[in-house]
């Protein structure tokens, strides 16, 4: 697999106005803040550990809906979001639960637009205590609410990253949402290879293969990489080194940071750097999860998809083809 030539010119990023992406940023608030409560009665259910009775925690999920049409953002919210704040305590489903992955995507717009001064390494996750005060958005209180957003409702107010800051992070994102997908195709290249051998009919069927493809959102255009996959690697990190993308790479992959066991005296733990290739498979779920989150921020705030969906980007290989190293030609 050859990858395309960079450019040394830019596309210019558009990001939706500031408002936009306030009146996001506040409907990924609440139900987050729905998605806390629900986990902590979850966790309790599951280590049998039942909660004394508390009325609170019930009023706190009703306060959080009323407070959704109490400011108007029932008229903002996805479809999903709205039916998951509309269902009673403690009935959320599986998928429900999986919305927690968004805690990145909330960064992301938290960084747009200017509450949020950096944007952590892609193997750690934001402070989620600290995006809640950035807003200053009391879930159960509609009126905070509305005090947030109306500061970026001016036609005059902009978004305070600039075009090349902007563009830098796009490059970063897309760079570790190409390497997610590439460690999920190589885990996957032997019944790639199979697939790739069915019959038309046969693949129409679909299979488990799809199945697993689709829920890691890898696009079938990617499929062809498979074969390439282990040469690619070190050629997309030796080009994200190259242009400053990634800080510094690891047996020819992309580095990971990890936190060595044994700090005391309180001192703080010492790291040691790992290619992104040695960490076990939960730690690569953990990881895709956060590069995939934050490329749908950036993806939906520059207009890349038209709405808040994360299907929308299962097939997107870039957001700026023209700079994107790590994106595979389709020739």
């Amino acid at each position: 697999m050859a990858f395309r030539a960079t450019s040394i010119f830019h596309q210019k990023h558009q990001l939706r106005p500031a408002f936009e992406l306030a009146l996001r940023s506040s409907c990924l608030q609440l139900v987050l803040a729905r998605w806390g409560l629900e986990t902590a009665a979850l966790m309790e259910l599951r280590d049998h550990k039942p909660a004394p009775d508390d009325e609170r925690k019930p009023r706190a999920v009703e306060a959080i809906t009323a407070a959704m049409y109490e400011s108007g953002l029932d008229d903002h919210a996805t479809v999903k979001e709205k039916t998951m704040l509309d269902k009673p305590y403690k009935t959320w489903e599986y998928l429900d639960y999986a919305y927690g992955d968004h805690w990145e995507a909330f960064g992301i717009l938290q960084w747009l637009l200017g509450r949020q001064h950096l944007i952590p390494p892609y193997y750690s996750n934001f402070d989620r205590a600290r995006l809640f005060q950035n807003t200053g958005i009391l879930p159960i209180d509609p009126t905070t609410v509305e005090k947030f957003v109306n500061q970026f409702m001016s036609l005059q107010t902009h978004q305070t990253v600039d075009e090349k800051q902007l563009g830098h992070e796009v490059d970063i994102a897309e760079a570790w949402f190409w390497r997610a997908r590439a460690q999920v195709i190589l885990g996957l290249r032997d019944e790639i290879a199979r697939s790739e051998s069915q019959t038309a009919e046969q693949s129409q069927q679909g299979s488990p293969l799809d199945s697993v493809l689709r829920s890691k959102r890898i696009p079938h255009s990617l499929r062809k990489m498979a074969n390439d996959i282990p040469k690619s690697i070190p050629l997309a990190a030796k080009r994200a080194l190259a242009k400053g993308i990634i800080s510094q790479t690891e047996g020819d992959d992309f580095s990971i940071a990890v936190e060595m066991k044994g700090a005391s005296n309180g001192e703080p733990a010492k790291t040691m750097s790992v290619p992104y290739s040695n960490l076990d498979e939960n730690h690569h779920d953990a990881i895709r999860k956060i590069a995939e989150s934050r490329f749908l921020a950036f993806a939906w705030s520059l207009g890349k998809i038209t709405d808040w969906d994360a299907d929308q980007v299962s097939e997107m290989v870039s957001i700026n083809p023209i700079n994107a190293i790590w994106s595979p030609n389709q020739d």
